[in-house]
């Protein structure tokens, strides 16, 4: 696979599962590392298979977190796909959505991990890709307040200063907080910022909240300088939880029925292993990705078959419909996704009835 020259972005991994920007800009900001699945332990690949290139978000680690790497770490994408004369090449691209969209239009990837904010923002902009699943459904949302901020409520947001990200789920978060406190953008003062920017104008004083990825401000919070006054999995799911998806270049899932849905399949055998021991996988997770247990454990859900739908169920869709109309709504894409064409529910429905009829 084409190798990017980019430059790394110290995001947190909690962070990168949900804040990408969007569309198909500069590869100056990002960076990649490829592996094949055969790396993780099975056998390698004899050079007569065809590479199905999947690519996903990452802080610098080679974890792809949560069903994908799963079942690159248990095998799962060589039991499923090398019978059928293909291998599994994941790339893990570190800080933003664009150099995944590049790839994508280059050729180089085939499949896409990650926000479904994202996955719109490139069908959006004229990426010719298929939804083939929702693979999760979560929050990794937090506000943070500073100690000095009077803060104690939500309503006590009003007048204050908050640091976000314009143009990503961090924005989507916060005017849902601000909505839940009966509070409006012109009730305070929004300042746009990287996550890492505003949790150190947090730490200064700069600003008198921010919203980061969960667990970043226990450091601050353990001090006694901060507060956390909101999180997102703790919140109502309808309302903060957010899809994400795995696409395919619709050319090449056409062309590769069988390891489109092999490669489902696989995903579907990592949801059924996750399930069975949960704690064996977060605390596989925090190993693999280096983010504390806590942190970990901290974002885990009691319901598993929510946190990993392997779905196109209408909640999903639901969801992803209203992060579209949001990014309209604050111009940060002008093109509405056409759902009927870019949902194509046949490789999943045949995984699904494949997988279970060879349980």
């Amino acid at each position: 696979m084409k190798k990017y020259r980019l430059l790394s972005v110290a995001l947190s991994t909690l962070l990168t599962f949900s804040l990408f920007t969007t569309g198909c800009g500069s590869t100056s900001t990002s960076t990649s590392t490829t592996r094949t699945a055969s790396q993780t332990g099975a056998s390698s690949s004899d050079g007569e298979l065809t590479t199905l290139h999947i690519g996903f978000p990452s802080a610098g680690s080679d974890w792809a977190g949560g069903t994908l790497a799963a079942a690159e770490e248990y095998g799962y994408l060589d039991e499923y796909l090398n019978p059928l004369g293909y291998d599994a090449e994941l790339t893990s691209f570190t800080g933003a959505a664009p150099a995944i969209h590049e790839a994508l239009v280059s050729g180089d990837l085939d499949y896409a991990y990650y926000a479904g904010f994202a996955g719109i923002a490139a069908k959006s902009n004229g990426i010719d890709t298929k939804l083939l699943a929702v693979q999760s459904y979560g929050s990794t949302w937090q506000l943070a307040v500073s100690a000095d901020s009077g803060i104690k409520t939500l309503k006590d947001l009003k007048g204050k200063k908050i640091a976000y990200t314009r143009g990503a789920t961090p924005q989507m978060y916060i005017l849902k907080v601000l909505q839940e406190a009966g509070l409006t953008e012109s009730d305070v003062e929004l300042l746009n910022s990287t996550v890492p920017e505003g949790l150190s104008s947090l730490s200064t004083g700069a600003v008198d909240a921010a919203v980061i990825s969960y667990g970043q401000a226990d450091d601050l919070v353990s001090e006694g300088k901060a507060s956390v006054v909101h999180t997102g999995t703790e919140a109502d799911h309808s309302i903060y939880y957010e899809p994400s998806v795995l696409t395919g270049r619709t050319e090449f899932v056409g062309q590769n029925e069988e390891a489109t849905v092999a490669l489902i399949k696989a995903l579907l055998k990592a949801k059924d292993r996750i399930k069975e021991d949960p704690d064996a996988f977060y605390k596989l997770t925090a190993e693999k990705s280096g983010t504390p247990l806590e942190r970990v454990l901290g974002l885990a859900q009691d319901d598993l078959d929510e946190s990993y739908p392997i779905s196109l169920d209408e909640t999903y869709l639901t969801s992803l419909k209203d992060i579209q109309t949001f990014e309209i709504d604050n111009k940060i894409i002008t093109n509405e996704v056409n759902f009927d064409d870019w949902v194509d529910s046949s490789y999943l429905d045949k995984a699904v009835e494949e997988y279970n009829s060879e349980k």
